[in-house]
């Protein structure tokens, strides 16, 4: 009669495992997860690490080999593992580490090495690698095997503050961050490097704050000049763009902003300037074409945050003509 056949070599594949999943099971309290047949690509199982129970995350991943013919001898020390170049590629490119497990099917033994390239040795159509004979899976040899896995951090305990600062972004429309006498001194641009990579980790935070980041400048309340006047303030402004890019993209754009025009004020060469302080109305003078300059950084910078995160060429425009406005004071029609 024509049916499939349970073969030998399936067998002692399948004793195989089960030796494995015995050892690691009842010594080490870890967990076997043997990959379905169909789904085998050179990993046999993966062995789960647990700790007093609690599954890790952290996992090994296991290539057997089972019965004498997979035993030979390449020197009183070591057995010699040979195997296709597909699965070599396979293995190192392999996230978790790889074990090559050689087990001698009488015994119940399992011997084991990790695949790395130190070990292996290369010909035309195969590669081996040796596995030593005093290197079994049994619980003398689970602390060797831990090294090859990362410790486990309590990522929830550590992060509980990221979780909550992130919540209180969420809840805000608008952020003001303060630049100190003693950051603009120091050309310190950290605290608002740290607010805008904290904000574009975030695709909600990375729409919610578009054109919702105001700067403020603190320290300088006695100082009669305008900020603009103070040299610090001015360099400080000025190289911003440099330290801090994408700021474009976060900095308030409209008749409200305050720290895009210390900006062009920093920049530009005022002819002249003048107050009326029955209205709060501050004007000033200055040439036009000074503005190009003050545009190149600003419209750059714009352009290669947009790019760099994807964000729509409408939202990139419409941004830009929110920019221009802001800067000459003009309506400027979008279309």
């Amino acid at each position: 009669m024509n049916l499939p056949k349970h073969t030998q070599s399936k067998k002692k594949g399948r004793d195989g495992l089960n030796i494995v999943t015995k050892i690691v099971e009842k010594e080490f309290d870890w967990i076997v997860r043997p990959n379905h047949q169909e789904d085998d690509y050179g990993i046999d199982a993966y062995i789960d690490i647990t700790i007093d129970g609690y599954v890790t995350g952290k996992s090994i991943a296991i290539q057997i080999k089972s019965g004498e013919s997979y035993l030979k001898e390449l020197n009183n020390d070591f057995w010699s593992f040979i195997g296709e170049k597909k699965h070599l590629n396979y293995y190192l490119n392999h996230d978790t580490p790889v074990l090559i497990v050689l087990v001698d099917l009488d015994k119940e033994i399992a011997y084991w090495e990790v695949c790395k390239i130190e070990y292996i040795s290369l010909n035309e159509t195969s590669w081996s690698m040796p596995v030593p004979k005093n290197q079994q899976i049994n619980i003398h040899q689970k602390d060797e095997l831990l090294k090859y896995i990362s410790k486990n951090v309590d990522y929830v305990s550590q992060l509980e503050q990221y979780w909550n600062d992130n919540k209180s972004l969420s809840e805000y429309a608008r952020i003001c961050i303060f630049a100190g006498k003693e950051d603009i001194e120091q050309m310190n641009y950290q605290p608002l490097i740290d607010l805008i990579e904290r904000i574009c980790a975030n695709k909600l935070h990375l729409s919610r704050y578009k054109a919702n980041v105001e700067i403020g400048i603190h320290g300088y309340d006695y100082d009669e000049r305008e900020l603009y006047q103070i040299d610090e303030v001015k360099n400080w402004a000025i190289n911003i763009f440099k330290n801090v890019p994408g700021l474009s993209y976060f900095l308030v754009n409209d008749a409200n902003a305050q720290f895009l025009k210390l900006f062009l004020f920093s920049m530009i060469t005022i002819v002249k300037s003048s107050s009326q302080l029955e209205n709060r109305r501050f004007y000033i003078e200055y040439e036009s074409k000074e503005l190009e300059k003050v545009f190149n950084i600003l419209f750059a910078d714009l352009n290669d945050f947009t790019e760099a995160f994807k964000i729509d060429q409408e939202i990139n425009k419409q941004m830009s003509f929110s920019i221009a406005e802001c800067i000459t004071g003009d309506e400027i029609p979008f279309k």
